[in-house]
């Protein structure tokens, strides 16, 4: 978890399926192993990447990584196998200097995206594992992509809602050092991230605006505007939407709902995500 009674035969091949599919989702979601895909600026520019990862027992990362201009080596980096969330980062000599470049991201179901940031470039990337690493397809199908996007969205806008709906409104103002936004800024900042985002991802020209930010932050507005904000995405991530877009946002709202763990910390709050 020697039978030869034909009960306990049956009863083994019952469960030999379920723990083949736990198996296999086992593999899928290991950091552990090669990885093909890419990373640039938005859907253009796109670098092609392959990725060779080490986990040891306290899952730290090591590894390389093989991508124009030269490759690179990842010196350090974490891994959390609960949550699929990992960074690592990528030492590259050049010919004259050492670049350092950051990866954080997220995993599910083969597929690793986030954000990319190095060299005064800060872009997203995709990784997909390949094949003789799981049993599952060597390319996710377009509905896999789909579906994990939808999943990594829908799981930190839940938080982010919930730490909007939790903060009293009282608070709205706090605001750690003059040099940040309030909380409400930060909601109301993330409201319009969720307006340019998911417009972009539909194929809207859309331009970044401030509207929300530099309107009335009391939270039943911003509550209500955050919900309003969530349900364009929502709709975006449900249609056939540009994955440059949709990652993009992913990686903004993670940013930002860890700026809202700290919020919350410091006003004595437990974060969502806990």
């Amino acid at each position: 978890m020697k039978f030869k009674s034909w009960l306990l035969i049956s009863l083994l091949l019952l469960f030999a399926a379920p723990l083949a599919a736990q198996s296999t989702a086992a593999a899928a979601d290991s950091l552990a192993g090669a990885w093909t895909g890419e990373a640039g600026v938005g859907d253009s520019k796109r670098i092609p990447l392959t990725v060779s990862i080490k986990l040891d027992s306290h899952a730290a990362v090591s590894g390389t990584v093989t991508g124009p201009p030269r490759p690179g080596e990842i010196k350090t980096g974490s891994y959390d196998p609960k949550t699929g969330a990992f960074r690592f980062e990528v030492v590259v000599k050049e010919e004259r200097a050492v670049s350092v470049y950051n990866f954080e991201g997220s995993l599910s179901n083969g597929i690793a995206i986030g954000h990319v940031n190095g060299n005064g470039l800060t872009g997203n990337f995709r990784l997909t594992k390949s094949a003789n690493e799981t049993t599952t397809a060597p390319e996710a199908s377009a509905n896999d992509t789909a579906a994990a996007l939808r999943k990594k969205f829908s799981r930190v806008n839940e938080w982010v809602t919930k730490a909007a709906e939790l903060v009293p409104a009282d608070k709205y103002n706090f605001q750690p050092t003059k040099s940040v936004r309030t909380f409400g800024q930060l909601v109301a900042h993330v409201a319009d991230s969720y307006q340019y985002y998911c417009a972009s991802a539909t194929g809207q020209k859309a331009q970044w605006s401030d509207a929300i930010e530099k309107g009335s932050v009391d939270k039943a507005t911003l509550v209500r505007k955050l919900k309003e904000t969530s349900n364009t995405c929502n709709a975006a991530y449900g249609a056939d939407g540009q994955a440059g877009a949709l990652i993009e946002n992913i990686g903004h709202t993670n940013l930002h709902y860890g700026n809202m763990i700290t919020y919350l910390r410091l006003l004595g709050m437990t974060p969502p995500s806990n």
